[in-house]
Formats: structure tokens, sequence, C-alpha cells
């Protein structure tokens, strides 16, 4: 009987890859699509979105205080890879992104005496 031993792929990327949940525009051909951005590093996002372009394609990225563009080096169903025309900084980008859904956090009170709370 034949052994087949299957090995996890290595990782090849250089820069360490931030997960993301920020809303962005993908423009390109005269086309502009909302997408999601799902994770970012300094040259590379992985963006999901209903409809995206085809491989090559050169892309605008436009999210909160981020416009950069790269090409589309992959694409799969309803998700595609950019490699970005410049480096940019994943976490001032996601750290933008979170900074409105601070307000929303929930806020823990303390009873500093009977019947008050901090």
């Amino acid at each position: 009987m034949e052994q087949t031993i299957c090995r996890a792929r290595a990782e090849r990327r250089r820069e360490q890859r931030f997960a993301a949940q920020i809303p962005a525009m993908l423009s390109w051909d005269g086309t502009s699509q909302p997408v999601e951005v799902r994770n970012i590093s300094i040259y590379g996002a992985l963006v999901v979105g209903a409809w995206l372009p085809v491989v090559g394609e050169r892309v605008t990225l436009i999210a909160d205080r981020l416009e950069v563009c790269g090409t589309v080096i992959w694409n799969g169903p309803n998700r595609c890879g950019l490699l970005l025309s410049h480096a940019v900084d994943p976490r001032a980008i996601i750290g933008e992104a979170h900074v409105s859904d601070a307000q929303d956090a929930p806020i823990t009170l303390r009873e500093v005496s009977p019947g008050q709370y901090a």
C-alpha cells in the first residue's frame, strides 16, 4: 500500500498580514464597486465583493484615509488579491477603521458606594 504524506504549504510572504474588516471602494476601468478589505499587509490586500476585476487589471483601492493603486494578482469566488503599487502601514489603516467602533464599545460600571456607580 502506497503512503501519501501531506505537508502544510510553507508561508512565502515576506510581510505580515493583518486581519481587517474595512469597508472600501475598488475602482477600475471606469467601474467602482463596494468591497471589504479582509486582510492587508504592507504591499498587498485581500478584498471581498460581489463583482471584482480580472487578474492583471489595474485598480484603485479607496477607504477612509487610504487611496492606493494596485494590480489584481489572483481572483476567486467573491474575492481577489491585490499587489499594491507602494507600501502602506497596515496598522494605521486598521486603527483608523476601528476609531469609529470605539464609541460603540460597552462600558463597565463599578459600584463605588451603595446605589452609586462610576
